[in-house]
């Protein structure tokens, strides 16, 4: 369909002129019904070679608002959902569906995601992730002061030992090829703190499957439950001798050891009451026939038990505390292996992205080099047979489904010469000129995420600094 007047799509990047002087470049797509134009227009020189960064870090307010509308225009947040198909970790999946996909801030950044998303198509099996938890919510709890439950920390352990596992399977493939092919995945998890004395401690402490602080943890609270578990196993045979007297002198139906109010108790019925000389009445059954009460000689050992009670879980909340204090201050440490395994997860899930939409490798061109031999190197944008990556998505869904699948998009073909400084899209309405400006700007997204995309050959575009873009009429390409 043809566009508003005032539709537009602006790309920036940072083309190095000569060897040593860089000048950013803007790149603009300007549509005008039935033309679309495309600008490039050479900035002023710098003085300095260093490569632009576009931090979202450091953004300005409005600078923010421009790049999350460009992003929705160019439905970049779609790709990104997609990939937490993908994703074998909870972080993971959540940064996919929320579009948090890490973008590089220079070409050195982007084409290291490039190089790890290649190594992970080599994969002949996934990596194994299971165990990793989304812990930031209960890190960031225990550096605010909150003591963790026993369940909290078992699952701040398991997800740095699942962590050491993830080093591990890559350490051993990197073994077992002696290649290097799988280095750029190592690299991610290369000099991490694995926190193994934390873990010991908290696996030494705890008990993951029960949930419970174990004798161990310390001497007191071995000593302490030692003596509870004598207490009350002579509150048990006190309390199950004076039952069975209860129910052979006809005061019970059948003999009842049981606990009211946090005491041990026996059961009589409410008229033979007598039969517990001197016992405290701690409770009546729903139609008062019987009372549950405690004899006097249990009175002592069921203090004991209370007092020891209260000393167990007052040393369990000290262990817990000082566990907790330990996640606290391995805080850092932590959230920087947590954020390593989610590059890697991110790495691995735009791995199998690519297998599924055949995605191809892409690298950054050097619009005024000319060391590059083949017929590619006269263009600054070389890039053949390119597929709307959400069309193409509809597609392979069909197929996954064993539906009839529509027709696969049709492949574009975008050449640019590094000379060019206007580039004219034209054709009539429904002709493609949306669908066209949005694949060479999500193709752009896509590279500096280190995401590939459906295409052939070797796909060759510039670094783009920055990408904006001003869809005027809206269209949606996923739903076209």
């Amino acid at each position: 369909m043809a566009m508003a007047a005032t539709a537009k799509l602006t790309l920036l990047l940072p083309t190095t002129l000569t060897s040593t002087v860089s000048f950013p470049t803007r790149v603009v797509l300007k549509p005008f019904p039935p033309l679309q134009r495309l600008v490039v227009a050479a900035a002023a020189a710098s003085s300095s070679s260093q490569t632009l960064s576009s931090s979202h870090s450091f953004e300005t307010p409005e600078a923010r608002q421009i790049r999350l509308e460009t992003e929705s225009a160019l439905e970049w947040g779609s790709v990104c959902a997609r990939l937490a198909d993908f994703a074998a970790t909870a972080a993971c999946c959540a940064a996919c569906v929320e579009g948090r996909v890490a973008v590089g801030r220079s070409r050195e950044e982007s084409e290291r995601l490039i190089e790890q998303t290649a190594a992970a198509v080599l994969l002949s099996a996934p990596l194994d992730f299971g165990g990793v938890e989304d812990v930031s919510a209960v890190v960031a709890a225990a550096t605010g002061g909150r003591l963790l439950a026993v369940r909290e920390i078992c699952g701040v352990g398991r997800s740095i030992r699942a962590a050491r596992g993830v080093f591990d399977q890559l350490q051993s493939l990197a073994q077992e090829t002696q290649d290097g092919r799988f280095s750029p995945l190592l690299d991610v998890l290369q000099g991490c703190d694995f926190l193994t004395e934390l873990v010991q401690r908290i696996e030494f402490c705890l008990d993951s499957t029960l949930s419970l602080v174990l004798d161990r943890a310390s001497k007191k609270l071995e000593t302490i439950r030692r003596e509870r578990r004598r207490n009350i196993e002579m509150l048990e045979s006190l309390l199950k001798d004076t039952a069975s007297k209860i129910f052979q002198a006809g005061g019970i139906d059948s003999p009842v050891v049981t606990k009211r109010r946090s005491r041990m108790c026996v059961g009589v019925k409410a008229s033979q009451k007598n039969l517990v000389p001197g016992g405290i009445i701690l409770s009546s059954s729903g139609s008062g026939a019987t009372y549950f009460m405690e004899p006097r000689e249990a009175v002592e050992l069921n203090n004991r038990e209370v007092k020891l009670s209260g000393d167990e879980r007052a040393e369990e909340l000290v262990i817990l505390g000082l566990l907790t204090s330990s996640i606290a201050d391995s805080q850092l440490k932590i959230r920087n292996l947590m954020d390593k395994i989610l590059e890697l997860d991110l790495a691995c899930a735009r791995g199998s992205y690519a297998l599924w939409t055949n995605g191809v490798k892409p690298s950054f061109s050097d619009s005024y080099s000319s060391s590059q031999s083949d017929q590619s190197s006269d263009y600054s944008v070389y890039i053949e047979g390119i597929r709307h990556p959400l069309l193409l998505e509809q597609s392979l869904m069909a197929e996954d489904s064993n539906i009839e699948a529509s027709e696969m998009p049709v492949p574009l073909d975008m050449w640019v010469k590094k000379d060019a400084r206007i580039v004219v899209i034209s054709g009539p309405n429904t002709g493609g000129k949306t669908a066209t400006m949005k694949t060479l700007g999500l193709s752009s997204l896509m590279s500096k995420a280190g995401i590939f995309f459906p295409a052939k050959g070797r796909p060759r575009i510039p670094w783009f600094d920055q990408v904006l873009a001003d869809i005027g009429d809206h269209q949606v390409v996923s739903v076209l």
